[in-house]
């Protein structure tokens, strides 16, 4: 029994110095001053925007369209068959 009183206390001990070691991280911000970081979030939303559709029936057509083409191309006649 002494035994596993000590596991769970080193576990607990554990757990706090494991959770206090976390909290400096949580307010670094560090995304907020590196130039890179800065750089790479501006491209990022510059190709989400570039990227956006606004019509998403013709989105879901296109995707629809460009499925059934690859399913029923005469390359792959082992799907064919299997539809």
């Amino acid at each position: 029994m002494a035994s596993l009183r000590c596991n769970y206390s080193v576990i607990f001990v554990f757990s706090i110095v494991l959770f206090a070691s976390l909290i400096p991280k949580l307010h670094a911000n560090i995304g907020d001053f590196d130039p890179y970081l800065e750089k790479k979030a501006e491209e990022a939303l510059q190709s989400s925007l570039a990227a956006y559709n606004e019509n998403p029936e013709q989105l879901t057509q296109t995707f629809n369209k460009e499925v059934g083409e690859t399913l029923f191309n005469g390359t792959r006649r082992y799907l064919r068959e299997m539809i």
